[in-house]
């Protein structure tokens, strides 16, 4: 099975808050595309630009062909956001909504029968 993306158009308010852009469920966004390979989502971005503007962000995901990506989309959401910048460039980075994985970094220390550092002293 080969890996696809997904990308859908987000929705942004900037009147309420101006950084955040709703993932859209790629069924009912105002576009929406699936591809063969990530590298080509950009000239898909840049086309989306030119008609919807350049405050465009997108989100984006992949899955492996035949897989149920609508459910996956729900259930975990995109793990990609895709941002126009000026000069045309594009910033991608994690969704900040996304939920975190792995321990934080101010989490208390494993109880390996060491104190911190801090304690003690």
């Amino acid at each position: 099975m080969s890996l696809m993306w997904i990308m859908a158009l987000g929705e942004r308010d900037p009147h309420d808050l101006p950084n955040y852009v709703e993932d859209v469920h790629p069924l009912i966004a105002r576009a929406s595309v699936v591809v063969d390979d990530f590298a080509e989502l950009f000239p898909v971005f840049k086309g989306w630009r030119q008609t919807f503007g350049d405050d465009i962000a997108t989100y984006a995901m992949s899955f492996e062909e035949g897989e149920d990506w609508r459910s996956k989309w729900t259930e975990h959401g995109p793990p990609f956001r895709l941002d126009h910048m000026a000069g045309g460039w594009i910033q991608i980075r994690p969704d900040t909504d996304a939920e975190p994985k792995g321990r934080a970094p101010s989490a208390p220390a494993l109880d390996d029968g060491t104190a911190p550092a801090s304690e003690g002293a």
